[in-house]
C-alpha cells in the first residue's frame, strides 16, 4: 500500500470519526480562505467533500498554488503542533493559507478539542502522528515525480488524485484547466492538452460541458504506474 493509499485509509476510516463526534460540519463556498493566521482560524479541519489548495503569496503579492487536497484530508493542524510544540508560537510563515478549489463540506475541530484529544486518546494521537508522517512521505515521493517522471505519467497521477464520482461517473472539477494543470505541474499547457489528447483517443478520458470525464479508470491507473 502506498502512502497516499494510507493517508486516505487513516483519514477517511480513523480520524473522520473523531472530527464526526467532536467537531462541527461547516460548508464552505469556492475561493475561500480557511486556516489563514491573518483570519485567525484556530480550527483543524477535515476535508469531506470537495477539493482545497494550500497558497502563498509571493514578494510581489501575487497567489500561487502551492499544494491540491482532495477529499478525505486533514487540513490545517501544521499551526496547532508547532503551538503545542513551540511554547505557544506556531512559527508559520504568514503568507501561507488553504483555499477552496470548489464548493467544500468540512468538519472543523477547535485547537482546545484537538490538544485535549492529543493529550486523552492515544489512537488520536497516533492517527495525526501517523498522518504527519505520510504527508511528509507523499510530498518526497511528489518532488521526485517532479525531477524524474514524464509528463504523461503526472498527468495521469493527476486526474485519478483529483477525480471525483458524481452520479455514477467520475470526472474532473471544472475548476481544472488545462492551464491550472500545466501550472501545478511544471509543465506547458500545450503539452497537457497533447496528452490530454491522446487520452480521448484511446478512450481514457473524454471532454465535455461538465469537464474532463474518467472512462478508463483502470487504464488509467497503468499508464500513472508504468509510464516514463
Amino acid at each position: 500500500m502506498s502512502s497516499s493509499e494510507i493517508l486516505e485509509a487513516v483519514n477517511r476510516k480513523k480520524i473522520r470519526e473523531y472530527f464526526i463526534r467532536f467537531g462541527e460540519r461547516v460548508a464552505v463556498d469556492r475561493a475561500s480562505s480557511i486556516c489563514n493566521p491573518r483570519l485567525s482560524d484556530a480550527y483543524v479541519y477535515y476535508l469531506d467533500q470537495g477539493i482545497a489548495g494550500l497558497t502563498a503569496l509571493t514578494d510581489n503579492g501575487e497567489e500561487k498554488g502551492v499544494l491540491f487536497f482532495p477529499q478525505n484530508r486533514l487540513l490545517g493542524f501544521t499551526p496547532m503542533l508547532m503551538r503545542r510544540f513551540r511554547g505557544g508560537k506556531s512559527g508559520v510563515p504568514e503568507p501561507f493559507g488553504i483555499d477552496t478549489k470548489t464548493d467544500c463540506v468540512f468538519y472543523r475541530m477547535d485547537e482546545r478539542m484537538f490538544n485535549r484529544l492529543m493529550d486523552e486518546d492515544q489512537q488520536f494521537m497516533a492517527c495525526v502522528l501517523e498522518i504527519v508522517t505520510c504527508n511528509y512521505v507523499d510530498l518526497v515521493h511528489k518532488y521526485h515525480a517532479v525531477q524524474g517522471d514524464s509528463a504523461k505519467k503526472r498527468f495521469c497521477s493527476f486526474l485519478l488524485e483529483f477525480s471525483v464520482e458524481e452520479k455514477d461517473k467520475r470526472r474532473m472539477p471544472k475548476v481544472f484547466s488545462y492551464v491550472e494543470i500545466a501550472k501545478y505541474l511544471g509543465i506547458h499547457p500545450v503539452t497537457v492538452s497533447k496528452i490530454a489528447a491522446e487520452l480521448r483517443d484511446l478512450g481514457i478520458i473524454a471532454k465535455g460541458r461538465m469537464g474532463i470525464e474518467i472512462l478508463d479508470v483502470e487504464q488509467l491507473k497503468e499508464l500513472a504506474a508504468v509510464e516514463k
